[in-house]
């Protein structure tokens, strides 16, 4: 079935003109009008009669696009998301949800075709992400939570994570810690270039090589199991390893629990740190995690912000915005173990 997409594609036009040919809100010479509704004629174009009720005035509608994990969202994503919504909110905006992966391309078009949504915040951005040039030919508007490998012409509010890294290996460096480990996702997520995934680990990668530390990557689904699994493999392949790095809130929990189990105390004999977790996040352990991290609820406030401006026509062009996190120490890190 062809699309508003097909008609512009066809027509050699943007997919707004195209709209405003269908509702008439704007004038459309002559020309172009009728290259339009021949390539609605050739490619047996029906326009979404929603849309078609819809044209002519703005939908009030954004999304965000935000894949979801296996067990749901942790209270870090979900501070993202309450607070996009609260900012939409604000701005005369509802918030869509829409729980689609990168690599779900297709389900992204679909719903972007049905012409309902005037913008978009996308988020879990992957280094080389398909959604990115499919949004751009879409015309729509869109601001991004995260970045991709070369975002120069994007608009994107994204964590520092090569900072995070950095800074995550120093604290435990200045703790005394020689040997020490990064707990990611899984495996297929670094594969696919998961950004704040890849970027945190070439920089406690790069950071320990440069004074001297050996460093080990763990891999997890984010569940509570699959940290007791990890728990186990860092004593079989590293038991030298004092401090672990964590960008895996789930699988955390349960790894620390593992611990509990095995005897192994935190943080006397494990420090660890949790990178860009929440507030909540941090405090659902015992001992409390110490912490790298921005605010999550401000990020998304101000992506949503940067859309909206988006949609009313000012230059993006300035709109980035690259977050330094704040060490917050709590309870689990201490001295490196004699």
């Amino acid at each position: 079935m062809a699309t508003m997409a097909d008609v512009a594609r066809v027509a050699g036009v943007s997919r707004s003109t195209v709209s405003y040919v269908l509702s008439g809100t704007r004038p459309i010479s002559d020309v172009t009008r009728e290259r339009i509704l021949r390539a609605m004629k050739d490619l047996n174009y029906t326009p979404n009669v929603l849309a078609q009720g819809l044209a002519g005035r703005r939908t009030g509608i954004i999304a965000l696009i935000f894949p979801l994990s296996e067990i749901g969202f942790n209270p870090t994503e979900f501070e993202y998301i309450r607070a996009a919504s609260e900012q939409a909110r604000e701005d005369g905006y509802n918030l869509l949800l829409w729980p689609f992966g990168a690599d779900e391309i297709e389900e992204v078009r679909k719903v972007v075709n049905q012409g309902l949504v005037e913008g978009v915040v996308l988020m879990e951005v992957l280094t080389t992400d398909e959604r990115v040039p499919f949004l751009i030919e879409a015309d729509i508007p869109f601001t991004m939570i995260g970045r991709t490998a070369d975002p120069r012409d994007l608009a994107y509010v994204d964590t520092d994570f090569e900072a995070s890294g950095s800074m995550a290996v120093n604290h435990v460096a200045s703790l005394g810690h020689k040997e020490i480990g990064f707990l990611a996702r899984t495996q297929a997520d670094l594969d696919a270039g998961h950004g704040p995934a890849v970027r945190t680990r070439d920089a406690i990668l790069a950071a320990a090589k440069k004074l001297g530390i050996r460093a080990h990557v763990f891999t997890a689904s984010p569940t509570f199991p699959a940290g007791w699994d990890a728990f186990e493999e860092i004593k079989r392949t590293a038991p030298g390893l004092t401090a672990l790095l964590e960008l895996n809130e789930p699988a955390t929990l349960g790894l620390m629990a593992a611990a509990a189990e095995r005897g192994v105390r935190i943080p006397q004999d494990l420090s660890i740190v949790a990178v860009n977790a929440s507030e909540t996040a941090a405090q659902m352990s015992k001992p409390a995690l110490t912490s790298l991290s921005p605010s999550h609820g401000d990020m998304a406030r101000l992506a949503v912000k940067y859309l909206v401006r988006r949609l009313r026509g000012e230059d993006y062009s300035a709109f980035q915005t690259l977050v330094v996190p704040e060490l917050i120490e709590r309870g689990s890190t201490a001295a490196a173990p004699s």
